[in-house]
């Protein structure tokens, strides 16, 4: 199993898919919706309530709509965690 996928796994796909709505957003295609910005999403899947917070409109697009459901916060997630994370949604694959 990839990085990736572990991760993915490990934090995500209790609330995510790839391809489909499921309590949070589709993830497939997630990186072109935050305008490829790197930076700005690994900050989201940090602490998406702080991105909120902060002004971010994309995070607080994503939380209108999906029910205002919090992400739950991942510090614990490095930036290869991220990155591996990224690469493994931008495959599209579950």
């Amino acid at each position: 199993m990839s990085k990736g996928k572990a991760i993915f796994v490990a934090n995500c796909m209790q609330c995510h898919k790839m391809n489909d709505k499921s309590i949070g957003p589709a993830l497939a295609g997630s990186m072109q919706r935050w305008d490829n910005d790197t930076s700005r999403i690994a900050k989201f899947i940090r602490n998406s309530q702080e991105s909120i917070s902060l002004g971010d409109a994309r995070a607080k697009q994503v939380y209108e709509e999906n029910n205002k459901s919090p992400m739950p916060p991942m510090p614990h997630l490095t930036d290869n965690d991220i990155n591996a994370l990224i690469d493994y949604i931008n495959k599209g694959v579950e």
